[in-house]
């Protein structure tokens, strides 16, 4: 941790209105405003509520007091003479959208969610204007809601959003008008603060590593057989969960080899991206939290900073070498997380591309969930989802662990990979989850001929399901046709 020239204290209420951006929030500024069109990133939270309705006045009351508490969503974004700024406006009012949805039947209902979900994801947000979240509120019967907020990322990490829960049901349920409490930090106060820390210095010793590090590294990420079409990238979704059982197998093979469960959860992706892309040398992401200090712990911001790791999988090494490798690799990788990713981007300069992330194509998240409260007022907090973009992109693996399993999101690009491809590619994951007890002598070599076997039964297994469903729907329509 690089040494503090000066405290972290709160701005005078003249300096805080116009301040820099952070680093993190010019990176994204910076795609913003190459396709300011788009909306990759956003961020959705989709809450499903039971028991008693919430009343929309009061909720639209709440989420005003949460905008007028975190200044970052009331603030606003340009470029001056002096750089990428951020100014706050005195007030925002959060937009509530409610649909009353109970005198729908149950499929139309479904289709009305998934087109507002869609919609909410893919409306951008004005960032010179602002403000930088909204919600709707969602009824579908007496007793069960959907409240979805959509964020902008340039406003909000993962931390951003146990702090928005909590505050949220703070405003709710006390009805309290919110205001910035005095002498309490906000974000604008760690980005004027920030090049304090990133030193000019720093930034200068740590370009240095990571060129030298990085040094005759591939940075593209490229699929065996496939061809990327032309257009703008494509998201999709597949969703699966890791049970307990296997949770706790991989807990305790993870002690035996004296290593993090999230390091032999990397070193497996690592393991299954060798054989997606037949690459032997290649780099992954993972995101790291900028919150070293304690004092940042509780600002509603964006602090999230993207970390390189490089991957270099021979045939000969051993599948637990190639985890304790990882572990090396998390650890080098982690001494020099302070750059800015996107200061690591211009230094090495590689070829930017409005729908390709630079660096790395594929990246892999771990987190335990952090989205805690009960309920907002009488109502109970059933479930809660988090839905982002693809933002550039070709495999994103998230892992939330959720009391004693894992809900797995893997994220990909259908200009690359069809859903049946991306559900057999999951699937195959978790069959090396299941035996990396029985794989650890292994060559790599060898794992990926076992691989290409339980890849052809499992390809074999889809083409049977699916000729079975089509001949079940081809008896059906002959039915119908004699009925008539």
């Amino acid at each position: 941790m690089p040494p503090l020239t000066s405290p972290l204290r709160p701005l005078s209420e003249t300096d805080a209105h116009c301040v820099r951006q952070s680093f993190a929030q010019s990176r994204l500024w910076f795609l913003h405003q190459m396709e300011p069109h788009r909306a990759q990133h956003n961020i959705l939270v989709r809450m499903v509520l039971q028991g008693p309705r919430l009343e929309p006045q009061r909720l639209k009351k709440a989420l005003d007091a949460l905008c007028l508490r975190h200044s970052v969503l009331r603030a606003c974004y340009r470029t001056s003479e002096a750089g990428p700024e951020q100014w706050l406006t005195e007030s925002q009012s959060i937009p509530l959208d409610c649909h009353h949805l109970a005198d729908l039947r149950t499929d139309e209902r479904n289709q009305v969610i998934e087109r507002l979900l869609h919609d909410q994801q893919n409306t951008p947000f004005d960032l010179e204007a602002g403000p930088m979240m909204r919600a709707a509120l969602v009824d579908i019967d007496a007793l069960s809601q959907e409240l979805i907020i959509v964020i902008h990322h340039i406003a909000f990490d993962g931390r951003s959003g146990e702090i928005l829960l909590l505050d949220l049901a703070h405003y709710y349920a006390s009805e309290e008008p919110g205001a910035p409490q005095p002498g309490r930090l906000q974000y604008a106060d760690f980005s004027a603060w920030e090049p304090t820390y990133v030193t000019s210095q720093l930034i200068e010793s740590e370009v240095t590593f990571w060129r030298e590090h990085l040094a005759g590294m591939p940075l593209q990420l490229s699929f065996e057989r496939r061809i990327r079409n032309e257009g703008s990238a494509q998201g999709g979704r597949h969703t699966f969960v890791i049970p307990e059982p296997l949770v706790e197998g991989l807990k305790q093979a993870s002690r035996r080899l004296r290593l993090p469960l999230f390091v032999t959860l990397t070193g497996l992706f690592q393991a299954w991206l060798h054989y997606l892309s037949g690459q032997h040398r290649f780099l992954i992401g993972t995101d790291v939290h900028g919150r070293d200090l304690p004092a940042l712990q509780d600002i509603f911001g964006f602090f999230v900073n993207q970390l390189t790791l490089k991957c270099e999988l021979e045939d000969d090494l051993s599948l637990g070498d190639l985890l304790a490798r990882t572990r090396q690799a998390i650890r080098l990788a982690h001494a020099h997380r302070q750059l800015p990713f996107d200061l690591l981007v211009s230094q090495l300069a590689p070829q930017r591309m409005a729908d390709r992330s630079p660096l790395f194509q594929a990246k892999f998240n771990y987190q335990r969930d952090r989205f805690s409260i009960d309920g907002l007022g009488a109502a109970r907090l059933i479930s809660t989802q988090v839905i982002q973009d693809l933002a550039g992109f070709d495999l994103v693996l998230d892992l939330m662990h959720r009391n004693a399993s894992i809900e797995a999101t893997l994220e990909y690009d259908r200009r690359l990979f069809s859903s049946d491809e991306i559900e057999r590619f999951a699937n195959l994951w978790q069959a090396l989850l299941r035996q990396v007890d029985t794989l650890l002598e292994q060559p790599l070599g060898h794992l990926r001929t076992l691989m290409q076997g339980w890849d052809d039964a499992l390809l074999q297994k889809q083409q049977d399901t699916h000729h079975d469903q089509g001949r079940a729907r081809l008896a059906n329509t002959r039915r119908r046709a004699i009925s008539l």
